[in-house]
């Protein structure tokens, strides 16, 4: 695919995030509290904001080095990593009962496009980013250090929601034991920094597949210069 079509692709793509972004905040409800900044302590609204400024900014960053950069360490730090764990978590769970995740009653207030759209198109939108652009990765205590403060973050939104609105963010939190809870805030630790190294293999994978002869070439290039 050459630079213009591959660019229109990402703009493309970009528009739909944020047309069903604005579709949410205009026309989905908001329970119990008017303005839409709440609906970010939900794990899917805040991957899906976050994939709207990714797009947005994926889409504009073919002509600035700085846009790379930060698309490249977005992609690694937050980007799949929160994209995986919303989509496999919530499609995971679906599996096993609809009703840990997503009640029948706020199923029917939720268009089914907008749910695709939030917890399928993420993982459509990574691998089609990985196909096509090669990403620079930050180092290991880097990503340590983002895992780490990430995760925690999140956590502890989960506990001011329980603690000051009196009700846990997903259905499945109410059969936890405290023990069962601080298990689970280490495994997404160490599970938040496994998906940055598999967003690092993932990327690496797809273009040495794609660019199998390209450092070999260029090496022989060289031998037959000297």
């Amino acid at each position: 695919m050459g630079m213009c079509s591959k660019q229109n692709l990402f703009i493309g793509m970009a528009v739909v995030w944020v047309a069903s972004l604005v579709f949410d905040v205009h026309r989905q409800p908001r329970l119990g509290h008017n303005w839409y900044v709440y609906k970010l302590v939900m794990l899917t609204n805040l991957n899906f904001v976050l994939d709207v400024f990714y797009s947005v900014l994926v889409a504009a960053a073919s002509k600035s080095r700085v846009l790379r950069q930060i698309a490249d360490f977005m992609y690694y730090t937050s980007v799949f990593p929160v994209g995986v764990v919303t989509c496999g978590l919530f499609w995971g769970l679906y599996y096993i009962d609809p009703a840990l995740v997503m009640p029948e009653w706020i199923a029917k207030l939720i268009p089914t496009w907008l749910n695709h759209i939030t917890h399928t198109y993420p993982i459509i939108y990574i691998l089609l980013d990985s196909y096509f652009h090669r990403r620079n990765a930050p180092g290991t205590i880097t990503c340590w250090i983002v895992s780490a403060t990430l995760v925690f973050i999140y956590f502890m939104i989960i506990g001011y929601v329980r603690f000051y609105d009196g009700y846990w963010l997903y259905p499945i939190l109410q059969l936890f034991s405290i023990q069962h809870f601080v298990l689970s805030y280490f495994l997404a630790f160490f599970g938040f920094f496994l998906l940055t190294k598999a967003a690092y293999f993932l990327n690496k994978m797809m273009h040495r597949t794609r660019y199998p002869a390209t450092t070999g070439g260029a090496r022989k290039v060289n031998k037959k210069r000297h």
